[in-house]
């Protein structure tokens, strides 16, 4: 039995402060899914105010689909099996940047997942998670043709492309703890911050 009780802030209680940009940090219940993560992004409309996941995955259960997709945010929370974290994003400038996302997701809607049927495809995802730096130099360095998106290469694309991030950082380096830590994440934004991880399941 688990003596310490999470911390849980109610999705309901929360909603009206998640606006686009806000980052998704998962811990799936199940080995070895939980060891690697899983990062995904929220986007709201800003007509209806509807709440959506914007991820890519190998394949959601309950959809039938895989590589990049959008999902209601409240079905996506009731059926992913495990803990859920967000972080809220702050902007310090007023630059209008809805457009911006609208236009990337558009593009990249139903874009692939990594083949991990190929080496090369397994190879994307490995090397995501090493890191071997020499004077400030990833020598291991995905170069390979997979052209499939996963899931924190697919955030950290996103911030880019509406300029949230500085490009100096390769998006396909990227793995899910990246977006957990200050440390990882603040020397490449640009224009905004990110709060505490604030667990909503």
């Amino acid at each position: 039995m688990n003596r310490y009780k999470d911390n849980i802030t109610p999705y309901l209680g929360i909603r009206d402060r998640l606006t686009t940009f806000t980052i998704i940090n998962c811990e799936h219940k199940d080995f070895p899914w939980r060891w690697i993560g899983h990062t995904a992004v929220v986007y709201r409309c800003h007509e209806t105010g509807q709440l959506m996941v914007f991820e890519s995955t190998t394949l959601n259960k309950f959809t039938g689909k895989s590589g990049v997709q959008l999902t209601p945010m409240g079905l996506w929370l009731s059926k992913y099996p495990g803990k859920v974290f967000v972080r809220i994003a702050t902007f310090k400038s007023s630059k209008t940047i809805e457009f911006m996302a609208e236009r990337f997701i558009k593009n990249h809607l139903g874009s692939s997942y990594p083949n991990l049927k190929t080496w090369s495809g397994k190879m994307k995802l490995v090397l995501a998670k090493l890191d071997l730096k020499i004077r400030g130099k990833d020598l291991l360095k995905y170069d390979g043709e997979d052209k499939g998106i996963f899931c924190t290469m697919l955030v950290i694309m996103f911030l880019q492309y509406c300029e949230l991030m500085t490009d100096d950082t390769l998006a396909q380096e990227w793995e899910p703890d990246d977006t957990r830590i200050d440390l990882s994440m603040t020397p490449w934004l640009i224009n905004c911050e990110y709060g505490e991880e604030i667990q909503i399941k």
